[in-house]
């Protein structure tokens, strides 16, 4: 070929550009998964609400409106997750997200079945109060920003004594608990307020309680005092009120967060005594303990008294076998208190073994994702902050589903997102929003 006649060679054609976040490209989408995640939760609940909705037509032709809201409400909360997550270009696990409203949902079928409703509107302001609180804690706290909050160390401790004391001295004695007019229990926010406290004391203590001799804890006196005394007022201000199982959900919250922030097995050995001993103290020293603990050891000594809600929940369980009566086709009601404390007897009564199962594994693949999440926190407020939360909602739901199932005695502690109670819903989501803000990096 003549020289005259050479082409030049071709240079490779120049990739794309990358289409910055937020112009349209696939950057711009939310957390990886969290559409279809969200599509899952929808198709789940509709499908579970609308075999109740089916029942009660089927009973009755005329369906009231409170009846719809729940629904409503719970898809409309959906759509403004989706958007604000969008919007503020969420990147933490969508994992947590959809698990806090998946068992959400759930539970707001399952009060619905009981009956939970029947107040109109004021029944639906616990939940769009709690999805708010999930959003703002997500929004504010995200993107790395929940490490500053270690700045609250002090603020939040005072609240949560502020919200024990006004509950001991304006409460009034309910079913065993102190509540405030209207039976509003505020003490519930204590919780996360008492995480965060501890997260940052935990945080500044890190390396004097990590002192070991032979893999048992020996810290410095004046620390081990200090961390005692904190610690020990709430503690002691939740036995005033009578409230034992928030006491030992508190400590058990503490033997987690000191074995996450230290490393160190020991902990969880000394603290798994301390919590035996001081159960064992407390069992001795009040009569509402020693009754519980009686109940426990045989319901069937009172079993038309003091053992019949035990005995109910029992048999709507053994009710319930492998597959359930199916919704609606149960007797829940029979069982006293079913849509607080024993809505898992509820749940096993009409779903059985096999719907339990899934409910309890749900709760099991959302605490692990969240406990994943802390894990991967680079900030150590941060961490200890997420496995404080996470360790919360865990021994809660253990405490919970022990209790209906007799394997230990009664606490008073209610299913979290699943049983009715407006404080303990707020709280939960709450505390859901704060884990999904840590799961986000900056």
């Amino acid at each position: 070929m003549p020289a005259d006649k050479q082409t030049k060679p071709k240079l490779p054609s120049p990739r794309p550009k990358a289409v910055p976040a937020g112009k349209g490209g696939a950057a711009a989408r939310p957390a990886a998964g969290l559409d279809g995640l969200l599509a899952l939760v929808v198709v789940t609940v509709l499908t579970a609400y609308a075999s109740v909705l089916a029942v009660k037509v089927s009973n009755a032709p005329v369906l009231p409106w409170v009846h719809v809201a729940p629904l409503a409400l719970f898809l409309l909360s959906v759509c403004l997750v989706r958007l604000v997550l969008g919007v503020s270009r969420y990147r933490g696990d969508a994992g947590i997200v959809a698990g806090a409203l998946l068992l959400a949902g759930v539970g707001m079928v399952v009060r619905l079945r009981v009956g939970a409703y029947a107040g109109g509107w004021l029944d639906l302001v616990p939940f769009a109060l709690g999805i708010g609180l999930f959003l703002l804690a997500l929004v504010v706290a995200g993107k790395g920003r929940v490490a500053s909050w270690r700045v609250l160390q002090w603020p939040a401790y005072l609240a949560a004594m502020a919200l024990l004391a006004a509950v001991i001295t304006f409460g009034q004695r309910f079913r065993g608990g102190l509540f405030l007019p209207g039976n509003y229990n505020p003490t519930e926010l204590a919780k996360p307020l008492l995480v965060l406290f501890l997260a940052a004391f935990l945080g500044r203590q890190q390396k004097v309680l990590a002192n070991t001799l032979a893999g048992f804890p020996v810290p410095p006196f004046a620390s081990l005092l200090l961390l005692g005394a904190l610690w020990g007022v709430p503690l002691l201000l939740f036995v005033t009120m009578g409230d034992l199982g928030q006491a030992m959900l508190m400590g058990g919250v503490l033997v987690c967060m000191l074995y996450v922030a230290t490393r160190k097995g020991g902990w969880l050995l000394a603290g798994g005594l301390a919590m035996v001993a001081l159960g064992a103290l407390g069992g001795y020293l009040s009569a509402h303990a020693q009754v519980r603990v009686a109940i426990w050891r045989d319901p069937f000594a009172d079993p038309m008294g003091r053992g019949w809600q035990v005995l109910q929940g029992l048999s709507a369980l053994y009710a319930g076998g492998m597959w359930g009566s199916g919704f609606g086709f149960g007797s829940p009601g029979a069982v006293p208190i079913v849509s607080s404390d024993f809505i898992y007897a509820a749940l096993g009564e009409e779903t059985g073994w096999a719907g339990c199962a899934l409910v309890l594994a749900t709760l099991g693949v959302f605490c692990t994702r969240c406990w994943r999440a802390a894990a991967s926190a680079t900030a150590p407020f941060a961490m200890a902050l997420g496995a404080g939360l996470t360790a919360c909602i865990a021994i809660q739901a253990l405490l919970n589903v022990a209790g209906v199932t007799k394997a230990l005695p009664l606490t008073g502690i209610t299913l979290p997102f699943i049983s009715h109670g407006g404080s303990s819903l707020v709280t939960t989501f709450l505390m859901a929003g704060l884990l999904a803000a840590v799961s986000e990096k900056k």
